[in-house]
């Protein structure tokens, strides 16, 4: 069975649902696809409102009554996460087998330390805890149209928000389940 993850790095369900696959152990072996839900923030990141800082607040506690001992902390920002998703995409293309690793390191970045993870520097400084060559482009124009695709593929798929697990039988996990429930859709 092959899975096809739709994710966003700074969506706190997507970060909950990535956990998760890193628990399952199922984390190298899906499909990940990064969408940019939200392609107007800045760059660098800026401060959060209060209001917003809140309204995440209340996201990682809910994400924080899903998944048993998930560690996240409120970030004082958003960032834009098209460089982020390029990065993995040039990673996956060139580097396959440290893509989930590094995917992985970068979602921690974000929601356990800050990270701005729209600036590049910071995100070779993520590859490089995250062990991937310095060999590796992290801003490949082919990677960067693989994500154009992606892009595309979930504009023509019609899922709306993220989280989405689409399993090739057909069956859609809709956002961020129990651990119950996501164990049973992907022990099939």
């Amino acid at each position: 069975m092959e899975f096809t993850v739709y994710s966003d790095f700074t969506c706190t369900e997507c970060y909950g649902l990535n956990e998760q696959l890193v628990a399952l152990g199922v984390s190298a072996a899906v499909h990940w696809r990064g969408v940019q839900v939200e392609p107007a923030l800045a760059v660098p990141m800026r401060s959060l409102d209060r209001r917003a800082l809140d309204r995440i607040e209340d996201e990682i506690g809910e994400v924080q009554r899903r998944v048993d001992g998930v560690v996240m902390h409120l970030p004082r920002g958003k960032p834009r996460t098209l460089k982020a998703i390029v990065a993995v995409a040039s990673v996956m293309r060139q580097q396959p087998a440290r893509a989930a690793a590094y995917r992985d390191a970068l979602y921690r970045a974000y929601w356990r330390d800050g990270t701005d993870i729209s600036v590049m520097a910071e995100l070779q400084r993520v590859a490089d805890a995250a062990e991937v060559p310095r060999f590796i482009d992290l801003d490949n124009p082919d990677a960067a149209e693989t994500v154009e695709g992606w892009d595309l593929d979930w504009a023509t798929e019609r899922l709306g928000g993220v989280p989405r697990v689409i399993r090739s039988d057909g069956k859609i996990l809709w956002g961020l389940k129990p651990m119950h429930e996501a164990t049973a859709f992907f022990r099939v």
